[in-house]
């Protein structure tokens, strides 16, 4: 078995492998590229590969990212073939990240939590073997997080009533457009830091963006995204100014989003990572529908 660093050329294989070992979720060239090549601090090191006869049979995909506390180093993916299980795949490439990761330094190796852009908050815990080979080699839960599904063809989300009432207010709810940028991103790092500002700017990867704000005097004060972490029909990250919550600002932005989902062809939306559970339960009857956990082990 030939074990090396994961190329572009190889995302082919890749979205084959991802299909048939990682089934929960819905896979595309594209999203494995941007979430992959394009996500903030790649390190191509620690994209390792696992090569059999010209076939590829498993990958560890790990990434690095600033944090107070220092570099923290995190699993973003890792799958193995399923007639390969328990073969020795997955222990050959996690040996080999975690060598790289203790010769860069690295004191922790966790498996989800690596905002900003990624492709689960946690492990979800349906996936069995994994847990079990994760906890087999040391890792420990240390937190959990939810994603909530909403059935986007159960529901109406016109805005224009509620946005009527808003414009009274002087409020105007819009896209996001290319000519705001530079302020929102400027209102992004300031108000919600540097996390959500990469998660929030990467709709700017969709055309049209895949995000709407809403302004007043001018002024951006609640923004909602959706296609820019995780998998193409999540929706997240979304956020209001605290003095205007509870005008329904926020609910219609998350509309105008699951709007667009419904345009772009989608049945549901996985809204990622999930706070304030209550309010997505009470303005879409969202369901908690996946729960993750987040694994971690010292070096």
């Amino acid at each position: 078995m030939d074990i090396r660093v994961l190329t572009e050329e190889d995302l082919g294989e890749l979205l084959a492998l991802c299909v048939r070992a990682l089934p929960l979720d819905r896979w595309s060239l594209r999203l494995l590229h941007d979430r992959i090549f394009d996500e903030p601090e790649h390190r191509p090191e620690y994209q390792l590969a696992a090569w059999e006869d010209g076939d590829l049979v498993g990958v560890m995909l790990s990434g690095e990212r600033e944090t107070p506390e220092g570099t923290a180093a995190a699993v973003r993916l890792f799958a193995t073939a399923p007639e390969r299980r328990r073969q020795g795949v997955a222990e050959q490439l996690l040996a080999e990240t975690e060598a790289r990761l203790r010769a860069a330094g690295r004191p922790r190796l966790t498996v989800g939590g690596h905002a900003p852009i990624f492709f689960w908050p946690g492990l979800d815990v349906r996936y069995t073997e994994a847990y079990c080979f994760l906890e087999k080699h040391g890792f420990a839960r240390v937190s959990d997080a939810v994603n909530m599904t909403v059935n986007l063809p159960a529901h109406n989300w016109d805005t224009a009533a509620q946005e009527e009432l808003l414009a009274r207010e002087g409020f105007v709810v819009r896209r996001l457009e290319e000519g705001d940028r530079e302020r929102f991103e400027e209102w992004m790092l300031a108000t919600w830091g540097t996390t959500w500002q990469a998660e929030a700017t990467a709709a700017y990867q969709y055309d049209p963006v895949s995000a709407f704000i809403a302004l007043q005097d001018g002024e951006i004060l609640s923004f909602a995204a959706y296609g820019g972490t995780a998998f193409e029909n999540g929706f997240g990250p979304t956020g209001t100014d605290e003095s205007l919550r509870g005008l329904g600002i926020g609910r219609v932005l998350f509309h105008r989003c699951m709007h667009d989902l419904v345009r772009l062809g989608h049945s549901e939306c996985e809204v990622i990572w999930v706070g304030p559970i209550a309010f997505y339960a009470r303005v879409a009857d969202a369901r908690i529908s996946r729960v993750f956990w987040v694994l971690e082990k010292a070096l």
